[in-house]
């Protein structure tokens, strides 16, 4: 399995010149974005032959501030697209198709954007 987290994690209030309030809906609102982002970049990105893989593509909200982009399964089990990672990152005999880098890379762009 292959999956983007976006978690933000300790006291940003030291830091902020914000109300934390005010800060702390932005970030919210940033990380939904930025979590929707890669989701749709993932699904188009992904390369298709059979679509279990891109049908597999799922954005689970855990948190306000927890958000992850999760493809394949972490175990072989009839159709169920346990290569994810070997489509992401390759193999001695295939290339490397990137999917979920390009989706993080994405979110990435989108938080810098937000925040």
């Amino acid at each position: 399995m292959v999956q983007i987290e976006i978690v933000i994690q300790g006291d940003l209030s030291k830091i902020l010149d914000e109300p934390i309030e005010i800060f702390k809906k932005k970030v919210i609102e940033a990380l939904a974005e930025a979590a929707i982002e890669a989701y749709v970049t993932a699904k188009q990105v992904v390369p298709i032959r059979t679509g279990l893989l891109y049908r597999s593509i799922k954005l689970e909200k855990r948190s306000p501030f927890e958000h992850v982009v999760s493809a394949g399964w972490p175990t072989k089990e009839k159709g169920k697209p346990y290569y994810a990672p070997f489509v992401e990152f390759g193999t001695r005999k295939m290339a490397p198709r990137p999917y979920m880098r390009p989706a993080a890379e994405k979110a990435i762009m989108v938080l810098k954007e937000k925040l």
